[in-house]
Formats: structure tokens, C-alpha cells, sequence
């Protein structure tokens, strides 16, 4: 028993050596190193399984990586791991390089776009997206929907049993929503507004679609419920503003 766990404790330590950058051959060497002092190669050989040519690799790898080192006995070598914190140091050298290589391709990169437009078509696509939206969402802010007829919105989300986590999402970020729906909507928004972190108001001769229109902090989205649902988002921080001041004008004209 006591084997096979160890066993398992390795291929973990191997698999998290992976992480870090070593090859698993390299991470099977290594582990195998650290109980011993100037062990042979043959022996390394036979604790790990390898081929004697990847076993010479290996070694070879970790030597010019720091984890191992040996000496000259009797004219044959004899490997030893180094101190593990050597891992650390090696973390620290790979984390300075990725930021000398991303300094200098800063100086290629065209930047952000201004404006750009993603679509999102099926119920999965949809949901993932609009998961996305509220993640990247800032706290303390204020989603305004001029709304649809259809309900499809949150029973989309009940269908795939994400309703309560989207909206457990919203209340700990605290972002709250301004609704403008239509008069045959006003019993259920009045209730939803019990039950969720927003409020609502009915829009005078407001005629909805299958299509409602979200406008996010940074972009602006249009749900469209069809079969199958479609998502539409502009993103461009200009463009959502110019809407909000729209949904504004709306708002003021709306009544609870």
C-alpha cells in the first residue's frame, strides 16, 4: 500500500514539475535524485524506468538548470539533486524573461480596437457569454435592459441550473439593473424586483420584440431569442456611454 502511494505522490510531483517547466522525464529523474547523494546512472536507470539515452538527457537538462550537479568517483559519475528552492529561482528568471519579451513585443502591438463586434449563436454560447460579461463587470455599477417580451432570459440560465449562481454573482459585486419593460410585464417585475438586485419601470407604448438590449459598463448587447438565441455584442466604451445617455432620456419617460 505504502508503494502505491508513494507512486502516486510522485506522478503528482512529477505532473506539478511539469507546470513549472520541466519535461516529465526531467521531473522523473529529479524525484527519483532527492533522497540520494552520488548515486550512478545505471541506478537512476533502474528507478525510473527510462531508456539509459533519456536518463543521460535528463541529467544533462538539470544540470544546466541548476537542480542537479555531480562529481568524479573512481572515474565514473555520481549525480546528486540539488535544493529544490532552486525551483524558485527559476520561476523568478522565467517570470523576468516573459516581461523582457513582452516589453519589447509592447512596441509591435497594434493596441486595442476602439470598437469591436463578437456574435454568439446557441443557448451554451449564449450563457457563457453573458457569464463572461458579468465577471468583467465592475462593482458597484448599474446594467440597464430595455427589454423583450420574451422571458427566454432567465429560463435560459434555470434550464442549465445557473439562475441562482448568476444571481449570487450579481448581489456579491453588487450591480444592480435598470429594467424598462411594457405594461403586460408589470406583475412579474414587480415581483422579480422582491427577489433580485434591480428595479423597473414601464416605458408608455413600450412594443417589444424577441430582442432586448443590454448596455454593460463598456459595451452594448442585443439578445435576440430566436431559435437559436443570438448574441450580438459592440464593444467600445464610447458607444455604450452614447447608449446609456439614450436609455436615460427613456427612463425619465417611463413610469413604475
Amino acid at each position: 500500500m505504502s508503494k502505491i502511494t508513494d507512486e502516486i505522490e510522485n506522478k503528482d510531483l512529477i505532473k506539478k514539475l511539469e507546470d513549472m517547466g520541466l519535461t516529465e522525464k526531467e521531473g522523473r529523474v529529479y524525484v527519483a535524485l532527492l533522497p540520494y547523494r552520488d548515486i550512478g546512472s545505471s541506478k537512476l536507470i533502474q528507478m525510473t524506468g527510462l531508456h539509459g539515452q533519456f536518463v543521460y538527457d535528463a541529467l544533462a537538462r538539470l544540470e544546466q538548470k541548476g537542480l542537479a550537479r555531480h562529481v568524479i568517483q573512481n572515474g565514473r559519475k555520481k549525480f546528486s539533486a540539488n535544493t529544490p528552492n532552486r525551483l524558485l529561482s527559476l520561476i523568478e528568471e522565467k517570470r523576468h524573461s516573459a516581461q523582457s519579451v513582452a516589453t519589447a513585443l509592447q512596441s509591435r502591438y497594434a493596441g486595442e480596437r476602439e470598437q469591436d463586434v463578437e456574435i454568439f449563436q446557441g443557448e451554451g454560447a449564449f450563457i457563457a457569454h453573458q457569464m463572461k460579461l458579468l465577471e468583467r463587470q465592475p462593482n458597484d455599477t448599474v446594467i440597464d435592459v430595455i427589454a423583450s417580451e420574451s422571458e427566454r432570459y432567465q429560463a435560459t440560465f434555470e434550464a442549465e441550473g445557473l439562475w441562482d449562481e448568476y444571481v449570487r454573482i450579481l448581489r456579491e459585486k453588487n450591480i444592480k439593473t435598470r429594467y424598462l419593460g411594457q405594461e403586460l410585464q408589470r406583475e412579474r417585475l414587480k415581483k422579480m424586483e422582491t427577489e433580485l438586485p434591480w428595479t423597473y419601470r414601464i416605458l408608455p407604448g413600450h412594443a417589444t420584440g424577441l430582442m432586448n438590449t443590454d448596455i454593460w459598463h463598456d459595451n452594448v448587447t442585443l439578445n435576440i431569442f430566436g431559435n437559436p438565441i443570438l448574441s450580438i455584442t459592440i464593444t467600445g466604451k464610447e458607444i455604450a456611454d452614447g447608449y446609456r445617455q439614450f436609455f436615460e432620456t427613456l427612463w425619465n419617460l417611463a413610469k413604475k
